[in-house]
């Protein structure tokens, strides 16, 4: 008789255990406060050897005044401008690097007449001290009107915090005669774009 009293015991208590395991358990909690989420600050600026113009700034205007000699058939005229990229990413925040693109937006007048005739490019100065490009560095001469078409990448990737100082070179074809005499392009207007580099993973 104790052999089966014990038995049924035994049963009793499994049961039980089994059956505890429907209620709430032991847990504790803690908490993360008053923290802040922000997105980063991309910053792209611009400025050139123009008096005036000399500082970064978000645009150059040049007031409807030619930054550049007027120019002949087989001869090029040039520019030179700086790029910063001052984006802010916080103190422990990846880099934001930017790929460069620009794209010629408007121009009048003239416009028809030149479009498809004065070529431009961009590319970086071998030195600081002369005008020649580093061919390696250099987009494709394009033509006003491929520069507007669409956007085009410049030669160098910008790097966050970095300066880059590039040239701007314009051509006529030395077939070219009188029939593009006395012409002007007013209103150029030229954008360039930095988009953020993801970096591969």
């Amino acid at each position: 008789m104790k052999k089966i009293i014990g038995g049924i015991l035994g049963i009793f208590l499994v049961i039980g255990i089994v059956a505890g395991t429907g209620y709430a358990l032991f847990s504790d909690t803690v908490k993360m406060e008053r923290m802040v989420l922000g997105t980063a600050t991309p910053g792209l600026l611009i400025k050139t050897g123009e008096v005036g113009l000399d500082t970064y700034r978000t645009s150059l205007d040049f007031m409807n005044q030619s930054p550049f000699q007027l120019l002949l058939p087989g001869q090029i005229d040039y520019g030179e401008f700086w790029l910063w990229n001052n984006s802010d990413t916080g103190l422990t925040g990846p880099e934001l690097d930017m790929k460069l693109q620009g794209r010629l937006t408007t121009g009048y007048t003239d416009w028809e007449d030149l479009k498809n005739i004065v070529k431009m490019r961009f590319c970086i100065y071998t030195e600081a001290t002369n005008y020649i490009c580093d061919e390696t560095k250099a987009t494709p001469w394009y033509t006003l009107n491929q520069w507007n078409i669409a956007a085009r990448d410049l030669p160098v990737n910008l790097a966050q915090g970095a300066e880059q100082r590039f040239g701007l070179q314009l051509l006529i074809d030395s077939g070219y005669g009188n029939e593009i005499s006395d012409k002007t392009i007013t209103g150029i207007t030229f954008e360039i774009t930095g988009t953020q580099i993801v970096p591969t993973q």
